[in-house]
C-alpha cells in the first residue's frame, strides 16, 4: 500500500503537468526572416500556415483556421510620414485602445468589428531622426479566440526584431 501511495505521489504531479489547464497555445514556433528589409519574426506554425512571400520580397502572410491572420512586411517611408500616419496606415479603420512606444518602435492594439488586432512597428531612422524604413506586423484574430491569441501576440512582440537589434 505504501508503494502505491508513493507511486501516486510521483505520478499525480506529472499527470497534472500534462493536462492543459488554460487555452490552447502554440507549441511549434518557427522563424521567418526577411532578407530585403532585414527583420525576423517567429510564428506559431501549428496554428498558422505560411503563405508564399510577396513577389516584391517585402513580407509574408500567415493564416489560421480560426480566421486569424498575421501580416508582416517592411517598407520605405517614401512619403515621409510621421509615426501617427504610419500607425493609421497599419491599423486602418480599427479603434486603437492601447498604444506604447519608444524611440525605435510603436505597438498598438484594439478592435475592428468583431476582431482584435495587435500591431508592432519597428522604426529605422536616418541621422537627422527622420523615419527611413519601417518593419511592421499585424496580428488579427476573432475576439472569441482572445484566450489563445493574446498570448501569441505577446510572444510575437518579443521575437520581432531587425538585424541591428
Amino acid at each position: 500500500m505504501r508503494r502505491l501511495i508513493r507511486s501516486c505521489a510521483v505520478l499525480v504531479p506529472l499527470l497534472c503537468q500534462a493536462i492543459p489547464t488554460g487555452p490552447a497555445v502554440a507549441r511549434d514556433w518557427k522563424d521567418y526572416g526577411n532578407a530585403r528589409f532585414g527583420y525576423s519574426i517567429c510564428y506559431p506554425a501549428d496554428l498558422m500556415t505560411a503563405q508564399p512571400e510577396a513577389d516584391n520580397g517585402d513580407g509574408r502572410v500567415f493564416t489560421g483556421r480560426s480566421g486569424a491572420s498575421l501580416r508582416v512586411w517592411g517598407s520605405y517611408n517614401a512619403a515621409e510620414e510621421d509615426i501617427d500616419a504610419i500607425v493609421a496606415g497599419v491599423t486602418g479603420s480599427g479603434k486603437v485602445t492601447y498604444r506604447s512606444a519608444s524611440k525605435d518602435w510603436v505597438a498598438v492594439s484594439g478592435r475592428k468589428g468583431g476582431e482584435i488586432f495587435y500591431a508592432k512597428i519597428l522604426l529605422q531612422k536616418d541621422k537627422a531622426g527622420a523615419i527611413e524604413t519601417t518593419k511592421s506586423f499585424v496580428l488579427t484574430y476573432p475576439a472569441k479566440e482572445a484566450a489563445t491569441y493574446d498570448a501569441i501576440a505577446a510572444r510575437l512582440a518579443k521575437c520581432f526584431s531587425t538585424a541591428s537589434n
